[in-house]
């Protein structure tokens, strides 16, 4: 089955590489390079098997290994990923715990417009606004590149692990506060109420301790998420 949906593509890879004037014996001969020319099962046993001695081929347009673009560019994409799940942490789980000790207020109301929002809009929109306000407009900072040094790297990240992480806000903050107001409605916490705890202590001992459980789960496949969609690397 895979091999027949391959084969109903439209399109030839050596065609797409070369451009539509091309030579015919020069595509062919692409082709040939390329391993195009073989049986598709062939070609699957040839990837999977380039695959498992870590070779990911070429990049057709530079000539470097594929392996070495990946590798160059795994330190900056780990500190991207981490930098924006961490602040998309540190302002998602307060704002949800707020929404749900203040359910029904305007703040809650306020902050499930904004989580909404922020969930709804696409992180390359959120990058391309950011550039067109912050970098152009503004010239506050730089539109690309990874930077040089510990402070420049810290700028150069800003932009990128705001747009990444600005939709993570939204899911964190609506999961700690559902979280939230399930497990203020539990039998242990109305004890301690009972007991006469501060409700400071009961929300901050006994309920968010609970209730971020699913919050680090999300955060999990959060990062699992981001090293499959976001690339950062040295320009």
């Amino acid at each position: 089955l895979l091999n027949v949906m391959l084969h109903l593509v439209p399109g030839d890879p050596a065609v797409m590489i070369l451009g539509p004037r091309a030579t015919p014996e020069l595509i062919e001969q692409t082709r040939v390079s390329m391993g195009l020319d073989k049986p598709m099962a062939v070609q699957l046993l040839t990837f999977f098997g380039n695959i498992l001695r870590g070779d990911l081929g070429e990049d057709v347009f530079t000539g470097r290994a594929v392996t070495d673009i990946v590798l160059g560019g795994l330190p900056y994409t780990i500190a991207l990923i981490t930098v924006a799940i961490v602040w998309a942490a540190a302002m998602g789980i307060p704002l949800g715990a707020y929404s749900a000790i203040r359910r029904n207020s305007w703040i809650d109301r306020i902050t499930g417009i904004l989580s909404v929002g922020t969930i709804s809009i696409p992180s390359f929109v959120m990058a391309l606004y950011g550039v067109l306000i912050f970098s152009v407009w503004l010239g506050w900072l730089p539109a690309i590149g990874a930077g040089e040094g510990f402070a420049d790297q810290a700028e150069h990240l800003i932009l990128p692990a705001f747009a990444v992480g600005v939709s993570w806000v939204g899911y964190i903050a609506r999961i700690v506060r559902a979280s939230m107001l399930e497990v203020m409605g539990e039998q242990h916490v109305r004890m301690a109420r009972a007991f006469g705890l501060r409700e400071r202590r009961i929300v901050t001992g006994y309920v968010l301790r609970i209730a971020v459980l699913p919050a680090v789960t999300l955060i999990g496949a959060g990062v699992a998420h981001l090293f499959s969609a976001a690339v950062f690397v040295e320009v």
